[in-house]
């Protein structure tokens, strides 16, 4: 009888669950896109609506701009200027030629947040250092007191009767301690070479420069005057730059949410150079300069420009 209850119990059990199962749709697909698709469009409305307030800024500068993962934009679709930017002759320091004149106008300009010189001064007293730390000797070891003969003793003593964890530990903590002053000079040191090599991908100035033939108005060439932080490390002495062909370079944007300057890289016969800094893109700097700054340089963040020279400003994500 309690076998005979306990098959009728299990048997309406099931029963009652399989009466209560849905069966598979074939509309569950659909169903399954249309969800999909609504999170997507609230998710795509969420990321307009959380945009930086840089991203907005950039994105009224650069208008819109071509979205590609693949490869950057090419030179060929020129933005029109907005606005005249005349040329202006300076002297001609590259050829003794009468004939040839040169003409410049500026790109880009932006002073950096850091003063150059501040950063070549705090490296080369951090290099005295390093340099005293090396050449000075060792200081002479004094002789050790009874007290201290002893509780080395004792420390060894310890030593040996602890375990294999606590012989590592102690080891370790003693590594650390008799190597401390070599590790910290040696980060200090790493890291100012680290700061100083990537603030030379800061470009502070971009001076278009083009020289013709002074009867025939006939261009000769047109190159770029790069400037960075590195050249603006020594104050004094002849202006230094770096000279680049307009088609060796591309502007892209890295990300229109996170990057904070628009990226210029120097390519070499349309390859990155991966032997060379320039496997690193130079930085151009387009925030506002805070009012409270005080400058004595000029400003000059234009990218209708930009885009004039090199095309629209591509967007990689």
């Amino acid at each position: 009888m309690n076998r005979f209850a306990c098959f009728a119990i299990r048997r309406a059990s099931s029963s009652r669950a399989s009466i209560f199962t849905l069966p598979i749709s074939r509309n569950q697909p659909f169903i399954r896109s249309f969800q999909t698709t609504s999170r997507t469009l609230a998710t795509s409305a969420q990321a307009q609506n959380g945009k930086s307030a840089y991203a907005k800024r950039m994105e009224a500068l650069l208008g819109p701009r071509p979205t590609s993962k693949n490869k950057l934009l090419s030179n060929s679709n020129l933005v029109p200027l907005q606005q005249p930017w005349p040329w202006h002759e300076i002297p001609n320091r590259s050829s003794s030629d009468p004939e040839i004149i040169t003409l410049q106008r500026t790109l880009f300009a932006r002073p950096p947040d850091l003063s150059p010189p501040l950063l070549l001064f705090a490296a080369g007293i951090w290099g005295l250092f390093v340099f005293a730390w090396l050449i000075l000797p060792d200081p002479p070891k004094k002789e050790l007191t009874l007290d201290e003969k002893k509780l080395i003793e004792e420390n060894e003593r310890k030593a040996k009767e602890a375990n294999i964890i606590s012989r590592l530990s102690m080891g370790f903590t003693s590594a650390i301690f008799s190597s401390a002053q070599p590790l910290i000079y040696g980060i200090v040191t790493v890291a100012l070479i680290a700061i100083i090599t990537s603030s030379t991908r800061i470009i502070t100035r971009i001076n278009m420069v083009q020289t013709r033939f002074k009867d025939t108005n006939e261009i000769q060439k047109t190159i770029l005057r790069l400037t960075n932080v590195g050249h603006e490390m020594i104050p004094f002495g002849k202006p230094k730059f770096r000279e680049v062909k307009v088609e060796d370079c591309q502007v892209y944007l890295p990300n229109l949410n996170n990057s904070h300057a628009v990226r210029l890289r120097v390519l070499k016969n349309g390859q990155i150079n991966k032997n060379s800094l320039d496997r690193f893109p130079y930085s151009l700097d387009y925030r506002a300069v805070p009012e409270n700054t005080r400058i004595d340089k000029e400003v000059v963040q234009s990218t209708n420009r930009l885009q004039h020279v090199f095309g629209p400003v591509k967007t990689l994500s």
